[in-house]
């Protein structure tokens, strides 16, 4: 009977042992583990949320680029109406050469493109 006592407190012994170990097994390498994938899916979503806002701004941006594009060639458009008004009128001190300087650089713009 005495023996199955002592082998009844090595038997808890052990478990608690094991018990110990497991413990402490995952407090140091499971734990970490599971904090890094939460981590990982977090920083996932977080990319995700940033990718969508950059695609939005690019979006924004084009909208913007494209309306810049169309009020810069109104407006030279008109630069170009009002040199011809001036030709027209005889004010062709400078006028004449602007508006060709003028011309020349838009052709070569729109024939790089």
């Amino acid at each position: 009977m005495t023996l199955a006592i002592v082998d009844l407190i090595a038997i808890i012994m052990t478990v608690a042992g094991l018990v110990s170990a497991f413990s402490l097994l995952y407090a140091k390498f499971i734990v970490p583990v599971k904090k890094v994938v939460k981590q990982v899916e977090k920083n996932t979503e977080n990319i995700k949320a940033l990718e969508d806002k950059i695609a939005n701004i690019k979006t924004d941006r084009a909208d913007d680029n494209a309306f810049t594009a169309e009020v810069r060639a109104i407006l030279l458009e008109s630069l170009v109406a009002i040199m011809d008004g001036l030709e027209q009128n005889g004010a062709n001190h400078m006028v004449t050469e602007q508006k060709n300087k003028l011309i020349k650089f838009m052709s070569k713009k729109v024939g790089s493109k």
